[in-house]
């Protein structure tokens, strides 16, 4: 049996130590790893009640992981993706634009955003209403395979290949046309959706369509000093080398392949222009590389789908049946675990009044708990408005002066887990210079619990020395790119201190 793929037994670890004994550790490197996996955050609450079946079953830990690693991957990239808020924000105003390109005379321009929103709304997990979409497109302009491509990528990941084959019937190009970056593109959107093909038997198509975006970021501009090229080449290798051990050779994108993405002279892209609006927009590299990342991380590392906005809503509903039950049955514990439970959905899927009014219902209808009071205060963070943010702290502080460490360890893994919600929600404030101290918080919460889960996969006494150093590796480059980034923040604020503080 082949040994599990590195960053797999992180997960692996994280997962088992869910119910192991608390134990406290010091400082890890750049980040303080404030609290020890055993302290499973909104996962515990849910883990801790087996009658919560419905919610048992759609949490994993994988999924909390994958959220910490696209929010540290989004605060360092400064770019915040479409997902919650900013995507429900995009769907509403997509028919005023797409109305008004077509009435300025730009009816490309108008189908081309219908299909951007189209492969959103697989990312979202709504995978019937995107290919809806892209079937009318592809009726209204025949001689544009772009939807009917994307379509076919988007079958294929929810395990129906014949209609992937059904949409490439009668388009020729160059090209095998599963290599196609816009067919690509639509197995990307579909594994960030969570369609069950990602993990459970097409991780090659995965892999090989986000190592193309991912290394288009690291050579399509190969000497623009992003990044010494000596460093490209050693990314490159780690991750062939990773991805190696769970996948075959052929799905793995070669050195020389990588090669051929080189414009000597030029550093031009292999994206096409214009064929996505996103391309052409000033960040559209490093929206494709978040996908990317987070599709591979998804489908071939932890091989668990993500927490995407139709797994929020169908938990979102659970969660409320849960509530009702619980306040019948007169279970005070269960009812303030759910509260606490459906504010962080709300604020996970953009909905940050809701999870403002459910947080302080909370503290209202539980006033011995200090839980809702620290959570208010980070809403309140995030919101700019310091002076509201220190009164709930304060408190917090208050609330919890008898708490133990376990329990106070407890609270600071729910509060990160917040501060990733409120960042892939689409908080105003989040991954931006403009507000370091909101950043500086999301870079401590995110780097926390990728870091737990390192040094877990690292206390794997099965671990070959190879893992081990590759690992070390993977965690020393982490440190060295947040604390570059947190250096320059320093720099921009004058010294003052940080939000990890």
């Amino acid at each position: 049996m082949p040994r599990p793929c590195l960053l797999r037994r992180a997960a692996l670890a994280v997962a088992s130590a869910l119910g192991s004994p608390y134990r406290p550790r010091a400082l890890t490197g750049l980040f303080l790893a404030s609290s020890p996996p055993s302290a499973s955050g909104h996962l515990g609450l849910v883990r801790s009640r087996p009658a919560l079946l419905d919610l048992n079953s759609l949490f994993i830990p994988e999924a909390f992981l994958l959220d910490a690693t696209h929010a540290l991957g989004a605060a360092a990239l400064r770019f915040q993706p479409f997902l919650g808020g900013n995507l429900r924000a995009l769907r509403d105003m997509a028919p005023q634009l797409q109305a008004a390109a077509a009435a300025a005379g730009d009816n490309e321009g108008a189908k081309v955003g219908r299909q951007f929103m189209a492969l959103l709304d697989a990312e979202d997990g709504r995978f019937e209403d995107a290919l809806d979409t892209l079937a009318r497109l592809a009726e209204e302009r025949p001689y544009r395979p772009g939807p009917r491509l994307a379509a076919a990528g988007i079958c294929d990941l929810l395990g129906r290949p014949d209609e992937g084959d059904r949409w490439l019937a009668g388009i020729t190009g160059d090209q095998h046309l599963r290599d196609d970056i816009l067919f690509r593109y639509g197995v990307l959107a579909a594994a960030l959706g969570g369609a069950p093909d990602a993990v459970e038997g097409s991780q090659g198509a995965v892999a090989a369509a986000a190592l193309m975006f991912l290394y288009e970021r690291l050579w399509g501009k190969a000497f623009d000093g992003d990044m010494p090229v000596v460093k490209k080449v050693l990314v490159t290798v780690l991750l062939n080398r990773l991805l190696k051990r769970k996948l075959r050779k052929d799905a793995v994108v070669s050195l020389h392949s990588v090669l051929k993405l080189l414009r000597p002279g030029t550093g031009s892209s292999v994206a096409p222009p214009s064929t996505i609006p996103i391309f052409a927009y000033a960040k559209g590299t490093e929206q494709f590389v978040l996908q990317a990342s987070q599709a591979l991380l998804s489908a071939v590392v932890f091989r668990a789908p993500p927490l995407t906005g139709e797994r929020i809503r169908v938990a979102t509903r659970a969660a409320k049946r849960d509530l009702a039950r619980a306040m019948e049955k007169g279970d005070t514990p269960a009812v303030a675990d759910l509260r606490l439970l459906l504010a962080f959905l709300a604020a996970r899927d953009g909905r940050f009044n809701e999870a403002m009014e459910r947080y302080t219902e909370a503290a209202q209808k539980h006033p011995s708990d200090p839980r809702p009071h620290y959570f208010v205060h980070l809403l309140f963070l995030f919101g700019e408005h310091t002076e509201e943010a220190d009164k709930w702290k304060t408190n917090y502080e208050r609330l919890a002066a008898g708490s133990s460490d376990e329990d106070r360890a407890a609270h600071m893994v729910l509060k990160e887990e917040l501060a990733i919600a409120l960042t892939l929600g689409g908080a105003r404030t989040a991954c931006s210079e403009k507000y370091p101290a909101v950043l500086r918080e999301i870079v401590g919460a995110a780097g926390s619990r990728v870091d737990a889960a390192l040094v877990s996969a690292l206390q794997d006494k099965g671990l070959s020395i190879i893992e081990r150093l590759e690992l070390r590796a993977i965690r020393t480059y982490m440190y060295s790119e947040m604390w570059s980034a947190l250096k320059g923040l320093k720099d921009n604020d004058g010294g003052r201190g940080t939000a990890m503080e």
